[in-house]
């Protein structure tokens, strides 16, 4: 039996907390010290900025309250606008400011370094296959849980 360290969940898992604590330890921004759940807001916003609060939720798979704390400290430090949508007055639509943009490329930079020490000794190629294999991974799983109705008899 192989131990339970080498599967792959438990893997991704523990190299994806490795990675937000080294990182979030260089963060700090104007006085503000960024979650991770921040910095997923942040970048779905640099990726399709007037995104909806749902749609933050679903593109951050975090759930609504978590999603709807995260953008109120955003905001409250002056990160995000919130503006009302033209097309439904009941939503709002998530922006980021010229303030938010600055910590983006704040982050950006720390991460470059960080992700420079994580692959430190690691062939490029390795890394590229390791980079592309999470991505299957990810979708194949994004598939089933964005599919109604799935057979468990698979």
């Amino acid at each position: 039996m192989s131990s339970p360290q080498q599967h792959l969940i438990f893997l991704t898992n523990r190299v994806g907390r490795q990675l937000s604590r080294f990182l979030l330890e260089q963060m700090e921004f104007e006085n503000f010290m960024p979650q991770s759940t921040h910095m997923g807001l942040l970048a779905d916003l640099v990726e399709n900025d007037g995104l909806r609060q749902q749609d933050l939720a679903i593109s951050t798979i975090k759930n609504k309250g978590t999603v709807a704390r995260g953008l109120n400290g955003l905001e409250k430090s002056g990160f995000i606008r919130r503006e009302v949508d033209v097309k439904d007055r009941r939503q709002k639509r998530i922006y980021l400011t010229d303030k938010g943009l600055r910590m983006w490329k704040f982050a950006e930079c720390k991460s470059n370094h960080t992700m420079k020490i994580a692959t430190k000794d690691i062939p490029q190629e390795d890394f590229n296959t390791c980079i592309d294999v999470l991505q299957r991974v990810y979708l194949n799983l994004h598939q089933q849980l964005s599919t109604p109705n799935i057979s468990t008899n698979d």
